[in-house]
């Protein structure tokens, strides 16, 4: 069963994430949890449990300059430790670096709003660039072998699923290949030097690589190291029945 080119459409709206209008080539750019902050709009003494609330969040990079473009993963919650109570709300994002978050007030007391930047829209980015791309994380090691205990012929290769747009982690006629009827997964290990392919006894994990460059990794180290800072500001609302 199909679906319309307007349903297509409006589901690529829906999973379409903002980045960068710019190439970022410096960690200053991205977005600071530290110079980043929220404000709740038109904030009233108090309030009726059923009101709604509205948040508006503004991003700003560690230069304290506001972004021009959106994308960043921000978390915003209503919660109050007493009552063991919380709910999260829907951050829309208006594409120019700021971002609004409803709240509806679903109990009596008091209320704080609290908002996390879990990535900036630069990491983000780079997410995306490694989930989309068919650089292999994981490899592992199939062993090989052939003949009697006393002379056995054994082989060590590498070995990792075929998969992202080229089909292949190794070029060419590289590999032996083994197909899961199930599934349709092919499994791939480097050619043995001596072996057959139907010599493959069994596979196990190997290591794991890092795909991220110089740069990607002090964008990563950056924000490890500063994200607990923008969670700290709360706002708080008194509410009554």
């Amino acid at each position: 069963m199909g679906i319309s080119d307007e349903e297509w459409e409006r589901l690529q709206k829906v999973i379409d994430w903002p980045g960068p209008d710019q190439e970022i080539t410096h960690l200053h750019q991205s977005t600071s949890p530290v110079h980043s902050s929220f404000s709740i709009v038109g904030l009233k003494e108090s309030y009726k449990v059923g009101e709604i609330i509205s948040v508006t969040i503004t991003a700003r990079d560690h230069n304290k300059n506001l972004k021009r473009y959106g994308g960043d993963f921000f978390k915003a919650k209503l919660f109050n430790l007493k009552l063991k109570a919380s709910v999260y709300g829907e951050v829309v994002d208006h594409r120019n670096g700021t971002y609004s978050v409803d709240f509806l007030l679903p109990w009596e007391g008091q209320a704080q709003v609290f908002v996390r930047l879990e990535h900036s829209s630069e990491v983000v980015q780079i997410l995306k660039k490694y989930r989309e791309s068919s650089f292999p994380r994981a490899h592992y090691h199939g062993y090989f072998g052939s003949g009697p205990s006393k002379t056995r012929i054994t082989e060590v290769v590498e070995c990792n699923l075929k998969w992202g747009a080229d089909g292949s982690w190794r070029k060419r006629n590289c590999c032996c290949e083994y197909k899961d009827i199930k599934t349709g997964t092919v499994w791939q290990c480097e050619r043995p030097k001596t072996l057959s392919c139907d010599k493959l006894v069994h596979h196990s994990y190997g290591r794991l690589e890092n795909p991220l460059n110089l740069f990607e990794k002090q964008l990563f180290a950056a924000w490890v190291v500063i994200q607990n800072e923008f969670q700290n500001d709360c706002r708080c609302v008194k509410i009554k029945l």
